[in-house]
């Protein structure tokens, strides 16, 4: 397999995981229930406050989803030469678009690990 065919479907699954975490958050806004894509079952168990939980984390999770969603298309077109670059400006653009989905990954679990300890009994075990 080609190098080039392992960035399509790295791209590809960024942008479903954009997609399903877009899903996600409606669900999670409308149902008043933690996805089980956020956390494990056990600590799903330990929500005190799923409602404060879902309004809380609803509008970062749309942020992180979008730009997943993007960059997984706008890298997956570069790609594939749809988007006129050349090597040099393809390869600057797959490292800024990665940077940036890093980022908006960073923001998420920072904003994910704060709902937890605001809206989540404490571990015991911990």
């Amino acid at each position: 397999m080609k190098n080039f065919d392992v960035m399509l479907i790295f791209d590809l699954i960024i942008a479903a995981l954009g997609a399903y975490l877009l899903y996600s958050a409606f669900r999670m806004k409308k149902e008043q229930e933690v996805p089980a894509i956020f956390l494990a079952k056990e600590e799903m168990d330990r929500c005190e406050d799923k409602s404060g939980f879902a309004a809380y984390m609803f509008p970062k999770t749309v942020i992180f989803a979008v730009v997943s969603v993007v960059s997984g298309i706008l890298c997956f077109l570069a790609d594939i030469k749809v988007l006129p670059l050349d090597k040099k400006s393809g390869n600057i653009f797959g490292i800024v678009m990665l940077l940036i989905f890093l980022a908006a990954w960073l923001y998420f679990t920072v904003f994910l690990k704060k709902a937890k300890e605001k809206y989540f009994k404490p571990d015991i075990y911990i």
